[in-house]
């Protein structure tokens, strides 16, 4: 039996990187039912290749140095290599909005040359290189290393089946909001600030009739959603779910609200599975990746605005009045990408 090694930042209760891994798994039972595939747990030496037939890249923000170290080192020892959705994380809002606008910023002090020159290689060797969105692209663009076979497939996470439709309530609409900490390491730099913004759009939506659902994708979150429940301070119009699901189970949650604004990226995925219009707070680069691999700018606000509260509440009203459209568009990025993220698979290139 092959043995296949799939890297991916798992063991640590992520919803958004289990369920790549668990859309991966799906995928290779389906079409590679007698390959053994191992995921990259706290208990697995992942920088060990060895043991394995073939590397896996993972989804989620993993075009790193030392990720594609070892994938160059898998490579070298003869061993095909894939790159399924992964994408950039880490660069500034400065360099962010200039990639955004289609410049090509100094990204010299996020990546050096050995960086791009190893990002270049390992891309060029891959059997598959499918990466997560076009900012991921347009800055291996801007580092020049990004070879021909590069291409924008999408977060792996668009392989979620969607929500059957919700009767939407006829008289209290709710909006959910995801929160929770990334330590600080957001553009801003200032969580507080952002959590003080929420209160204020929290407390707009309640003043016009609206109930409030507060819930986690990560366990670490709870205390900064609890924190921010308490802030809101009106427990018969709000619910705080402590509870941690798993991706299917938070997407039937979500099914009956209104729309959601939300901090983690996967998060706004599970949002629009459930058919549900997501608002994005964009506090690192990948947020305005992912936003732009679905066309959905117009639906992402930088937690450095300062304006935040205000553009929540403008951009949440425009979400709900585009409700439709919104789906009808997550949809036709899912019609589109779904054959570029199943390719590898029907394609048979671990097997």
């Amino acid at each position: 039996m092959k043995k296949v090694l799939y890297i991916g930042w798992l063991g640590f209760q992520n919803i958004g990187d289990e369920l790549l891994w668990n859309v991966f798994t799906a995928s290779a039972r389906q079409y590679a039912p007698g390959v053994q595939i191992v995921p990259s747990t706290p208990k697995v030496n992942w920088k060990d290749t060895s043991p394995y037939d073939a590397i896996v890249l993972g989804g989620g923000s993993l075009l790193l140095p030392g990720y594609m170290a070892v994938l160059r080192q898998a490579h070298e020892a003869g061993k095909p290599i894939w790159i399924w959705g992964t994408g950039i994380d880490w660069i500034g809002p400065m360099e962010t909005d200039a990639l955004r606008a289609g410049a090509k910023p100094a990204l010299n002090h996020h990546f050096s040359a050995k960086d791009a020159e190893l990002f270049r290689t390992v891309l060029a060797s891959a059997a598959f290189a499918g990466i997560r969105g076009p900012l991921s692209k347009a800055a291996l663009d801007t580092l020049d290393a990004c070879p021909p076979n590069v291409r924008v497939i999408g977060d792996p996470g668009l392989l979620l089946s969607p929500a059957m439709p919700a009767e939407q309530p006829k008289t209290e609409k709710t909006i959910g909001i995801n929160w929770g900490t990334t330590y600080n390491r957001l553009f801003g730099q200032n969580e507080a600030l952002v959590e003080d913004a929420l209160v204020r759009a929290a407390k707009t939506w309640i003043d016009a009739g609206y109930r409030i659902y507060l819930y986690i994708v990560w366990p670490s979150d709870r205390s900064a959603c609890e924190r921010l429940y308490k802030k809101i301070n009106c427990p018969e119009r709000v619910t705080f779910d402590r509870t941690l699901y798993n991706e299917q189970q938070l997407i039937e949650r979500l099914r009956p609200l209104t729309a959601t604004v939300n901090f983690k990226l996967h998060a706004n995925l599970l949002s629009l599975a459930a058919r549900v219009p997501a608002v994005m707070l964009g506090y690192r680069f990948k947020v305005f990746d992912f936003a732009a691999s679905l066309g959905f700018e117009q639906y992402v606000i930088s937690t450095a605005s300062p304006q935040l509260d205000t553009e929540l509440v403008k951009t949440v009203a425009l979400a709900e009045e585009q409700r439709s459209r919104i789906i009808e568009q997550y949809e036709a990025a899912r019609r589109q990408y779904t054959p570029l993220l199943l390719e590898p698979f029907q394609h048979g290139l671990f097997v």
